[in-house]
């Protein structure tokens, strides 16, 4: 008889946010690799049918938030920390994934109180604790307390199927740099604006949803410094839409001050192209020795190390490979094995 495991992708009511896309590839590569196993996916009714007909689907249901999910599966896979959703069944054998504690950094008083006591629940239920990056780790062990749960590094993956390039609805005709996420105060970047002004023959696009109030200041900046033929805010864009603007990018700008991966980084290593992110959190880890670092984020600095590192890119061709081979390491299917594997210990 098959082991049987419960993946909780509720996530995947966003497929435009991080989590979404990584509940998406995580499952789609789990199932293509799941011989000895039963998978259920736990998610909303309206994304049924999303994998093969291979996978049972249960939905999502408001009641299950307060009397938990019944499930006969031995495994349950929470997909992402902060799910409000726990299996019913005590002997369940439980795998908790932590992408970050961004929360001890966003908020302050009891709401980051509160919030490390709901992930000390999660971890205190589970059997094993697994990390998007050993910078997240770290977090994990210095905040939180575990029991003789073991705790392990499984990197994200990236999409290597490129999709077909599709240009957005954008008139841009000049070299660009590439910004994407969600216009956050996390992501920093309002600090590319005056960086950009420096730059006057680069344009800057920053794709992600642009409907918060961080987002309309970025704007109204844009727009007080006569700035709006050259940076755009282009709001989300389809996967296709978003391959075009890696390809056809001078490089990627990320000064974000809290990741717990950093998917961008290497969606755009994927594509050879340079990076330019902030030396925070987990950025250093995922870019490597081939990222180009902002020291801090004064706009004089900023344009400086964007110049001389596409300067710097272009003359070195090697570097082009070296980035693309980098990004090789962070695999779907690298995660879905390893992943696979923690299920087996649990038998």
């Amino acid at each position: 008889m098959k082991n049987s495991v419960f993946v909780e992708g509720s996530k995947l009511k966003n497929l435009n946010s991080g989590l979404g896309q990584f509940t998406l590839h995580l499952i789609n590569s789990i199932l293509q690799k799941k011989e000895s196993f039963d998978v259920s996916c736990y998610l909303p009714k309206s994304n049924e049918g999303i994998f093969s007909n291979s996978v049972n689907y249960i939905h999502t249901s408001p009641w299950h938030r307060i009397f938990g999910v019944s499930t006969q599966a031995t495994i349950w896979h929470w997909l992402y920390q902060g799910s409000p959703y726990w299996p019913k069944n005590k002997n369940t054998k439980v795998i908790l994934t932590i992408h970050d504690l961004n929360f001890l950094y966003q908020y302050k008083g009891w709401k980051q109180r509160k919030a490390l006591h709901y992930l000390q629940r999660q971890v205190d239920r589970a059997d094993q604790i697994v990390t998007i990056s050993q910078f997240t780790q770290n977090e994990v062990l210095k905040n939180l307390k575990l029991k003789e749960q073991s705790i392990s590094v499984i990197y994200n993956g990236v999409d290597t199927s490129l999709n077909n390039p599709t240009k957005p609805k954008i008139d841009i005709h000049q070299k660009y740099l590439f910004a994407i996420g969600i216009v956050a105060a996390k992501k920093n970047f309002h600090v590319l604006i005056p960086a950009l002004a420096k730059l006057k023959d680069l344009a800057l696009i920053i794709a992600g949803n642009c409907s918060s109030p961080y987002a309309k200041s970025i704007q109204q900046t844009i727009d007080r410094m006569g700035l709006s033929d050259r940076i755009h805010l282009l709001g989300e864009v389809t996967e296709n839409e978003k391959t075009w603007l890696y390809k056809n990018c001078e490089g990627l700008v990320f000064p974000s001050l809290s990741e717990g991966f950093g998917l961008p980084v290497v969606e755009a290593m994927r594509f050879g192209k340079p990076v330019f992110c902030s030396n925070l959190t987990s950025l250093p880890e995922i870019a490597g020795e081939l990222g180009y670092y902002f020291n801090d984020f004064d706009a004089d600095h900023m344009a400086s190390l964007i110049l001389s590192g596409l300067s710097d890119f272009s003359m070195h061709q090697h570097k082009s490979e070296q980035t693309v081979a980098w990004s090789h390491q962070f695999s779907w299917q690298k995660a879905a094995e390893k992943y696979l594997s923690l299920y087996a210990s649990l038998h």
